[in-house]
């Protein structure tokens, strides 16, 4: 920045350059309706309100049923109020009152069908990604982004229920 007095300032913004071609929205675009969901339904269990709000928000924009709730207690309730028919578990690894693995265990030993996505912006031992990797469930690192949201949850819809030992 270059400033005198009486004649203003000049500011230079300099940005990176970026090798390669430019980015196709287009082919974005019609990459996310290949991702739209068929009315599935999908328990998400996040405790942090602005997480759980946008993650709703873009799931039922984009053709899912959402069940949101904040914690383990209230997601168990909601499971046998719904009696099971849930097809995916999407929740955050650490919660208030448990974790995420915890929560798959139980209620895929009341349905061994339940699909699961786990997600967590922890990257420490709270993660527990060491039970995530051996149990094979697929896993999203927050914070993500639409694209990424949607293409989880298509992946985890199309792939089945691991085996929970």
């Amino acid at each position: 920045m270059s400033s005198e007095p009486g004649h203003g300032a000049t500011f230079r913004i300099y940005l990176p350059a970026v090798a390669g071609p430019p980015v196709d929205t287009a082919a974005q675009i019609a990459s996310l309706s290949e991702l739209y969901g068929h009315g599935e339904r999908i328990l998400l269990v996040e405790d942090e309100d602005g997480v759980r709000d946008f993650a709703a928000w873009a799931l039922r924009t984009n053709g899912y049923e959402v069940l949101p709730v904040a914690d383990l207690v209230h997601a168990l309730g909601t499971f046998t109020i719904e009696k099971g028919t849930v097809d995916l578990l999407l929740s955050d690894v650490v919660l208030p009152d448990g974790t995420g693995p915890q929560l798959v265990s139980y209620l895929q030993a009341r349905h061994s069908g339940l699909r699961v996505l786990l997600s967590s912006g922890h990257a420490d031992r709270k993660s527990q990604w060491s039970l995530i990797q051996e149990r094979g469930w697929p896993y999203l690192p927050k914070p993500y982004s639409l694209p990424d949201l949607l293409r989880a949850v298509r992946d985890a819809l199309a792939a089945g229920a691991p085996a929970d030992d």
